[in-house]
């Protein structure tokens, strides 16, 4: 049975572990051959790696820090020699879920942590969407899926200015991209989740208690939750849906 992305070359960022380790294991069922992604860890990306390869499927691991400024270009040029070359530097599927997370209230943040912050969830997400659009444009088709943040629709917690502002920031990247590259076949799309077990978030504690409470469906989101709607936003019959945001809170915002 050919599967929707059969022979699709698909890059998911920070995908050695949670959500992103989830979407590089789902895409890979949808026929997709995958690049892992890692910041430090090569371990357990080859961990995934080898549980896409059980299932059958093709899956190598590169590793870059995207907050540096030459991080994706530098993981762009490991990805030439991916699958042995013979897919000619293809791309079809991006996600860009790499990202990383600071309290720090107005008055107590500092401009190495807004550095960070922003130079990791927003700078590498337009670095790797050009470069992929420009990969993509050529065949006529793409897919580039951000992994943004419920927190990019609002700010319900003090502290959380430096990281919802990156949210947000993706959101609206997400909306004039789409403009720019959908005439060309490319759907630019945005996955909003709410807090996710897996993720290297608090998950307890009575503040996270409370937000659990807030959930229609009494619990936190499990990182399958998020790979499902990446799949479905990949799948080449998704290609109507283009400058979404859809939020994966269990509604929480309900």
């Amino acid at each position: 049975m050919i599967q929707p992305l059969e022979n699709k070359i698909a890059l998911v960022t920070g995908s050695s572990k949670g959500i992103g380790a989830a979407i590089a294991k789902r895409l890979a069922k949808d026929g997709a051959h995958v690049v892992v992604h890692f910041n430090t860890n090569r371990q357990l990306a080859l961990d995934v790696v080898d549980e896409i390869r059980r299932d059958g499927r093709e899956a190598e691991c590169f590793g870059a820090d995207l907050g540096q400024s030459d991080g994706a270009y530098a993981l762009l040029a490991q990805m030439k020699s991916a699958f042995g070359g013979r897919f000619n530097e293809r791309l079809d599927v991006l996600v860009n879920n790499a990202g990383t997370f600071e309290y720090a209230g107005l008055t107590d943040a500092t401009d190495d942590a807004f550095d960070r912050v922003f130079h990791l969830n927003v700078r590498s997400v337009f670095q790797l969407s050009r470069e992929a659009a420009r990969q993509m444009a050529p065949q006529g088709w793409g897919r580039i899926i951000h992994i943004g943040s419920v927190f990019g629709e609002a700010a319900p917690l003090p502290g959380m200015g430096m990281y919802c502002g990156t949210k947000f920031a993706v959101q609206g990247f997400t909306r004039a991209w789409s403009r720019d590259v959908g005439p060309l076949g490319i759907t630019v799309n945005n996955i909003q989740p709410a807090v996710i077990q897996g993720e290297p978030v608090p998950t307890s504690g009575p503040t996270f208690d409370a937000m659990k409470r807030f959930t229609s469906v009494g619990r936190f989101g499990a990182v399958q939750d998020v790979a499902e709607v990446a799949s479905f936003l990949a799948n080449p019959n998704a290609g109507f849906i283009n400058g979404e945001s859809f939020s994966v809170d269990g509604g929480w915002r309900a």
